[in-house]
């Protein structure tokens, strides 16, 4: 078995992962970037019509402020103080990094970075560079690790977070094409992505299978996975059409060209408004049953009767839908000089990218439907973190969508924001406390860690023993879609639970049946993350305030105040709710706050591990 050895493993080759690996070689720390692929993931193949970055406001004449901003992170709900402010605190620093690495966010002519209204927030803090912002970030930020001459080890899979003797992180179980290997490190930042394989229906690009599973099972504390965001995607080509696609106002049709949302909206005026407020109230949100989402909720009645739903520019939802229009959707349509005859038309002149960016991949709007569905999008919970994105085993991070920094809302574009400052903030606590550390020499790596569960487990999917794991895995994805995506049931989130339960427990058997050695690992952590989620989404359902990612509106209304001032931390199978932590006042005196600096001690204490 190959032998690597490093201070700091990074694992995932994304945004968070190649922000983490850059900001540690700039500080000194010896960092190894682990990625099964450098052009695979969410970075690199997920995006909208014009991928949001949240960020504090640069332009103009509005008043801003990390604190102003922490507090639309809080405002969402089911989120920690410290971390909100975190976010926020860290936004310019994140942002302007990326411009100076040659991202192209758009500048006026005095210089400045105008932003525009994303979801969940009434300033103007969202910036983009178009349909594929994560793209070019991780393409910017892999020039800068490679200029860095970060090693990289290409071609390998996380199979398994390993834990010493101690409890403390010992390393990591790789697999590659010519068999397993390990990386003994005395820290690790898991930057692998969402768990993108709990759902069956989902907007996840196809090359992202994510590590939340392997934490899990090292026994590392989640936080939130009861919230994730689930909207209308594409399915022929994986893609949100959030934004310009919803605000050039499209018909909803079905496979035999008939009318979706006839008879859930009380005016055509009132459909209409509610398709273009899609644009930017995208994700399914149970707050807006009787508004937006009444889209959504259509589109999923659809689905359960077994039909197929379609974005249709080539027509018009409504006649003469520019007459019937709202305040609210004339004034953006004349602003962009959208005023035009067709939705299509209409799209060109508000985002012509967007567009194009179909045209590209085989798909002609002007000429043909588009296939939609509401699917899973992104994870807003994850494995626990603190402020410094340590998680609850000493010497792992977590940083990028795998971190469950977020609650019940987030702003659009907030999770791109939260890759580089999250992965910005691990790298520095560890520079600052054991990044000077030599790596682990094999000898102190194979005293510490026992590897015997985990080869055994290898053994049995080679042989073939693993078969009906893999099959209840996919058979689970598709009862997860029904019962605990966007509308939820308890009762069958309970008996699928206990499915999942005991599918882990079972024996390996002798089965003649093929597949893949890879598709037995990513059941067994897909089939724990599930086992997480559900728990997390039995304990807040309790709470009656779920925001927006199932229920009903009653449910959600009577208890959404206990909800918001809550996490669902899970470990094991058990649930644990926990008091969010309030936002701190942030501030302070500067020669106080200077000599902390250059003393070290704003880094963090490092003299106690977490207490999740």
């Amino acid at each position: 078995m190959k032998f690597f050895s490093c201070n700091t493993a990074v694992v995932g080759a994304g945004a968070a992962g190649l922000n983490a690996a850059d900001e540690l070689m700039k500080m000194g720390v010896d960092a190894l970037l682990i990625a099964p692929d450098l052009s695979a993931g969410t970075s690199r193949n997920a995006g909208s019509d014009k991928q949001t970055f949240f960020k504090l406001n640069v332009a103009g004449d509005y008043k801003d402020s990390p604190r102003s901003m922490a507090e639309v992170f809080f405002a969402g709900g089911a989120i920690h103080g410290d971390i909100a402010y975190a976010l926020a605190a860290g936004s310019a620093r994140a942002f302007f990094k990326l411009v100076e690495l040659g991202v192209p966010f758009p500048q006026n002519e005095l210089g400045e970075f105008v932003g525009y209204q994303t979801d969940h927030d009434a300033s103007l803090r969202a910036t983009s560079a178009g349909p594929l912002t994560s793209r070019y970030m991780a393409e910017k930020l892999l020039e800068s690790v490679k200029a860095r001459k970060t090693k990289i080890l290409e071609g390998y899979t996380l199979v398994s977070v390993l834990r010493d003797g101690t409890g403390k992180l010992g390393g990591l179980l790789l697999l590659g094409a010519d068999g397993p290997a390990v990386v003994a490190a005395r820290n690790a930042i898991l930057a692998s992505g969402g768990p993108a394989g709990v759902y069956s229906r989902t907007v996840y690009p196809r090359s992202q299978s994510g590590a939340t599973g392997a934490a899990i099972r090292a026994g590392v504390k989640t936080n939130n996975l009861c919230y994730w965001q689930y909207g209308l995607a594409s399915l022929k080509v994986l893609w949100n059409v959030s934004g310009s696609y919803q605000q050039a106002i499209p018909a909803y049709r079905d496979e035999h060209g008939a009318a979706i949302l006839d008879g859930a909206f009380e005016s055509e005026g009132d459909r209409l408004d509610s398709i273009f407020r899609k644009g930017y109230q995208w994700p399914f949100d149970a707050r807006k049953l009787n508004g937006s989402s009444r889209v959504d909720q259509q589109v999923l009645r659809l689905m359960a009767r077994g039909g197929r739903a379609y974005l249709d520019f080539r027509r018009e939802e409504s006649e003469n839908p520019l007459q019937k229009i709202g305040k609210e959707a004339a004034q953006y349509l004349a602003n962009c000089g959208a005023n035009r005859k067709t939705p299509y038309e209409r799209l060109l002149a508000i985002n012509p990218a967007a567009a194009a960016f179909y045209r590209d991949r085989g798909i002609d709007l002007e000429r043909e439907a588009l296939e939609i569905a509401v699917c899973a999008q992104h994870c807003n919970g994850g494995i626990g973190v603190d402020s410094w994105w340590r998680t609850s085993m000493e010497g792992l991070y977590a940083a990028g969508e795998c971190a469950g920094v977020f609650g019940m809302y987030r702003p659009g574009g907030s999770a791109l924001n939260e890759t580089q400052v999250g992965s910005l903030r691990a790298a520095q606590h560890i520079a600052a406390h054991s990044g000077k550390q030599s790596a682990p020499a094999k000898e102190e790596f194979d005293e510490k860690v026992n590897l015997s569960g985990e080869i055994a487990f290898l053994r049995a999917a080679k042989e073939g023993k693993l078969a009906k794991l893999v099959a209840f895995a996919n058979d689970a994805r598709k009862r997860m879609d029904v019962c605990a995506g966007a509308l939820r049931d308890p009762q069958a989130m309970r008996a699928l639970k206990v499915d999942v339960e005991q599918a882990l427990q079972a024996d390996p058997q002798e089965c003649g049946e093929h597949y893949a050695l890879m598709d037995a690992i990513q059941a067994r952590d897909d089939l724990y993350v599930m086992r997480e989620a559900l728990t997390a989404m039995l304990a807040q359902a309790q709470l009656r305030g779920d925001a927006g990612h199932g229920f009903t509106q009653r449910e959600q209304t009577e208890g959404a105040s206990d909800a918001a001032n809550v996490c669902v931390e899970t470990q094991n199978g058990q649930a644990r709710i926990v008091s969010v932590r309030a936002l701190p006042k942030g501030g302070g005196w500067f020669e106080t706050v200077w000599k902390d600096y250059l003393e070290g001690r704003v880094f963090g204490a490092d003299d106690r591990w977490m207490n999740m």
